[in-house]
């Protein structure tokens, strides 16, 4: 019978020495025999056989409690069923990281947004880009509401999470559809009076798999402004002037609803910073005013 030192053995197992002796003092690994003099370990082969099961058994994190328990077991059927225990909780790990993996990414596009907009020193800098976007899913409920404050906003969102399971919504932006302005047409002060506004709150999907989804933006042109703060009677009056501005000057026409895309990540402000913090890209589908 060949016997191999624990170097020897350390090397073919892959486990090393230091931990090897310690295996041997719990009792995990015996060594086969101990020389009285030299106090050196030798191992059999299948010592060695023995210690690359527990490798793999820590590989697939089993504690050295359950590796003791599925080595002591020798019914089949009994370690089959701590295998499907362990592939359960992995499963289940799995799932927990793939949930705290997508709630950083979420949280680096926050950051990354907001140091993006911390150029955006005045408020009314404007600039627009246009931007190509394929069809966008996105969870959505249209309805008409009396005119008031950022409040309205806030109570419709908060319905819409309400009514959909919050928990297990993968909200990654909040989008705000205006169906009563009509860029097309000239500004008004009339219209900044109406009783009421039709108003289009959703949240952007991740996926258009996603089983939330209820709705999509359409693909197309979109031209976009980043902007921060809430805009008053009189800043958009000018921020409306400003964008019918750029239409005429570029020839281009509106397809569809004012969208508010809201960058600002609204769990880190409080009510006071809304009116002076909240960063949201403004966005409208257009097409060439001849096609």
């Amino acid at each position: 019978m060949s016997l191999f030192k624990i170097g020897e053995a350390a090397k073919q197992s892959g486990i090393p020495a230091s931990t090897l002796r310690y295996y041997d003092q719990i009792g995990l690994i015996r060594s086969r025999q101990i020389d009285p003099h030299s106090k050196y370990r030798y191992y059999t082969q299948h010592d060695i056989t023995h210690m690359k099961i527990v490798q793999h058994l820590r590989r697939m994190n089993f504690s050295l409690e359950e590796v003791q328990l599925f080595l002591n077991e020798r019914n089949m059927n009994l370690q089959l069923g701590l295998l499907d225990k362990k592939k359960q909780e992995i499963k289940l790990k799995r799932l927990a990281l793939l949930q705290t993996e997508k709630e950083v990414h979420r949280r680096i596009e926050s950051i990354e947004k907001e140091l993006i907009s911390s150029t955006i020193t005045k408020k009314d800098s404007w600039e627009i880009v246009v931007k190509h976007f394929d069809e966008r899913p996105i969870l959505s409920k249209r309805k008409i509401f009396d005119r008031g404050g950022i409040d309205i906003y806030q109570d419709a969102f908060l319905q819409l999470l309400k009514e959909n399971s919050f928990e297990d919504l993968p909200v990654t932006s909040l989008v705000l559809q205006h169906h009563h302005i009509q860029l097309n047409e000239e500004f008004s002060h009339f219209e900044r009076h109406l009783p009421e506004i039709d108003l289009e709150v959703g949240v952007l999907l991740p996926s258009m798999t996603s089983p939330f989804q209820n709705a999509t933006l359409p693909s197309g042109s979109y031209a976009c402004i980043v902007s921060r703060g809430m805009a008053g009677k009189e800043r958009f009056r000018k921020l409306y002037s400003f964008l019918q501005e750029w239409l005429q000057e570029n020839n281009y026409k509106v397809e569809g609803p004012l969208i508010d895309i809201v960058l600002t990540d609204l769990t880190q402000l409080t009510a006071i910073d809304y009116t002076e913090d909240i960063l949201s890209e403004t966005q409208f589908r257009i097409t060439p005013n001849n096609a």
